[in-house]
């Protein structure tokens, strides 16, 4: 028998299916060794390449927390990793020239793994797509945590994200990966715009958190926490106010860079979706608390006229001292507390009403006092429950010195 000749056609088919010149086929028989260790070089990493896909494929094919494949695709796909892992063990023993001239491979094999190749490029190529936009990805994914449910921009997302899934799992040779960086790119832009809006919105600039301070200090809030040493002020309405105040927070830092790097303002913490009852512009509620200040502290006044020009309260004025009189006796003449509310204006106002008791309600207690008996309830039936209310919380005492605030 001849001795066996290496079969230059498939050799060149083989390096070529491998990346490698086709020239070196025709250098193997003239016996360079340089072939066979190319050779075995591309063989190891194709091997090592199938491994990795193979151990990825299941795990890391996903985007956007969506699998791209089904389950039976990945069986295919997996199907012809292994055949090709086979085909690429095969070829280890063929580590020395003179074994290439016993090469048990046809062209048809080398046809049936271009294809397992061409499979094996295509879940390289998905697995570093779906790495590169992973970033992105995850990023709109804790932004969509951010704004609050039935914001537009996450109606948008939600849309975006459907079509990328979809396309992405159709698209297995990520040939549209300009389009995906594209729609993921704005989709990220657009929401930098809808939260530094709400930003805007919720939170005090320079010039607002001024005006914010300036109300701290203002001289009514001041009167008022004066006055709120009478026994008889609702000061419930006091500390409601000041919370109102004390939520309204500033923030003036915050630049497109910061959201870029992250999709929550770094300075504030700011997070509409934990604040979306609150997320009144921020220059309105200060306008809004100017107007309320003057309502309460037009109340408080009033409150305290009201008690003093009561006549069983009149009849205190002639045990008061004669400079607490003066004070009790300017104020009801005037009609407007001193600026600044001294300390011995307030112990003489207190003095003056110090024959009356206060009552403190809320809304829950009425309204539970309103149901006993139950619920539709006719109008007769209503007011001696609340009749019955005001006798219990009366009870023992002298009802003209009763004075009831409502908290």
């Amino acid at each position: 028998e001849a001795p066996k000749e290496i079969n230059v056609a498939i050799l060149r088919s083989l390096f070529e299916l491998l990346d490698l010149p086709p020239g070196l086929a025709q250098q193997a028989t003239q016996g360079s060794d340089e072939p066979v260790k190319l050779l075995q070089e591309q063989v190891g990493k194709l091997t090592r390449r199938v491994l990795a896909a193979t151990t990825d494929m299941p795990g890391r094919l996903s985007f956007w927390g969506q699998p791209l494949l089904r389950d039976e695709e990945i069986a295919d796909r997996r199907s012809k990793l292994e055949g090709l892992k086979a085909f690429s063990e095969s070829l280890a023993p063929y580590n020395t020239v003179g074994k290439l001239k016993n090469l048990r491979i046809g062209s048809e094999d080398i046809a049936a793994q271009t294809k397992n190749l061409e499979t094996l490029k295509a879940i390289e190529g998905m697995l570093e797509l779906v790495t590169e936009l992973g970033a992105t990805a995850s990023y709109l994914s804790q932004a969509e945590m951010v704004l609050p449910p039935d914001h537009a921009w996450v109606k948008q997302a939600q849309d975006v994200r459907k079509q990328l899934v979809d396309r992405l799992a159709a698209d297995s040779g990520v040939q549209n990966a300009a389009d995906y960086r594209q729609a993921l790119a704005k989709l990220k832009k657009d929401y930098i715009t809808a939260y530094a809006g709400q930003h805007s919105t919720a939170r005090l600039g320079v010039a607002e958190d001024r005006t914010k301070t300036s109300l701290r200090k203002d001289a009514r809030l001041v009167a008022m926490r004066a006055l709120a040493g009478i026994m008889l002020m609702p000061t419930s309405q006091l500390t409601a106010f000041e919370e109102k105040l004390d939520k309204l927070k500033s923030c003036a830092a915050l630049v497109d860079s910061d959201l870029s790097a992250g999709p929550v303002c770094p300075h504030c913490g700011f997070r509409p979706a934990n604040e979306q009852g609150d997320l009144l512009p921020t220059a309105n509620v200060l306008k809004q608390l100017d107007d309320e200040l003057d309502r309460l502290l037009n109340s408080w006044v009033q409150t305290l006229l009201d008690n003093l020009e009561d006549p069983i309260i009149q009849e205190n004025f002639d045990l008061l001292k004669t400079a607490a009189r003066n004070l009790v006796d300017g104020f009801i003449s005037s009609k407007a507390i001193p600026d600044p509310v001294t300390p011995d204006f307030v112990a003489a106002i207190q003095e003056a009403l110090s024959g009356l008791e206060k009552i403190n309600v809320n809304g829950e207690d009425i309204r539970q006092a309103l149901l006993v008996g139950g619920s539709p309830a006719t109008p007769e039936d209503l007011r001696k429950r609340f009749e019955s209310f005001l006798n219990d919380r009366c009870k023992g005492k002298d009802t003209t010195k009763l004075r009831f605030v409502v908290e």
